[in-house]
């Protein structure tokens, strides 16, 4: 701890102070200024656009000829400033906020198809998919930015838990590829745990022990 303190950057002193030590007395103001002094941070902020997205993408990653942040997607630049130790409640995670919310709802909407939009909007499987993978990606972040509580993340997470435990309770859990041409692939019905909700119910241990019947399905399915 007190290498860390001593050698570490100013995101990995600060987390180590707050969640690590969890002083019990209110943060001293030198502390809570320490995300705000590391550049990578700064710059990702203000990078941001005026419409709260960065590059008007959600999970987009820079180009390996990137220097710094050129092309990254807005989820993925939120989580980056959370795991910076940014609050929630600073200038720039408030902006995006609201996008992320509205990327929530159960619609088809393309104008929230951001990067996966253009020609392939017009292929209501590929749309419908692509709504899908942002609504999980969008709700893994705003339960990392500890929105838990929100009815809104915890409606979201209760219908993708749903439709996570309706999958695999039915038989296409058990076989779940099918051939099509010279490959095996999900069906578009398929509705296996992602990625992204894994990391929506690790920020949510109150979430996880109210639906412990369909957690316990989630653990045998990664088991197995």
């Amino acid at each position: 701890m007190l290498w860390l303190l001593d050698h570490a950057a100013a995101p990995i002193r600060y987390r180590a102070i707050i969640e690590v030590a969890k002083p019990g007395s209110p943060i001293h103001e030198q502390v809570s200024s320490l995300p705000f002094t590391h550049i990578p941070a700064l710059t990702l902020a203000l990078t941001q656009g005026h419409d709260g997205t960065w590059n008007h993408a959600m999970l987009s990653l820079p180009s390996t000829r990137a220097e710094r942040f050129e092309g990254v997607g807005t989820i993925n630049a939120v989580r980056r400033l959370l795991e910076y130790g940014w609050d929630k409640d600073t200038p720039p995670l408030i902006q995006a906020r609201r996008v992320l919310f509205r990327l929530l709802a159960e619609d088809e909407d393309p104008e929230y198809l951001f990067e996966a939009g253009g020609k392939q909007a017009a292929d209501f499987d590929l749309a419908r998919r692509a709504r899908g993978i942002f609504r999980e990606a969008a709700a893994a972040a705003l339960a990392q930015a500890g929105y838990e509580g929100d009815p809104r993340l915890r409606g979201a997470a209760r219908r993708i838990v749903e439709r996570v435990a309706s999958y695999l309770r039915s038989p296409n859990a058990q076989k779940p590829f099918v051939r099509m041409g010279n490959q095996h692939v999900l069906p578009p019905e398929a509705a296996p745990p992602s990625i992204y909700a894994l990391q929506m119910l690790a920020h949510m241990p109150l979430f996880r022990t109210e639906h412990h019947d369909a957690m316990a399905l989630i653990y045998q399915h990664l088991s197995t």
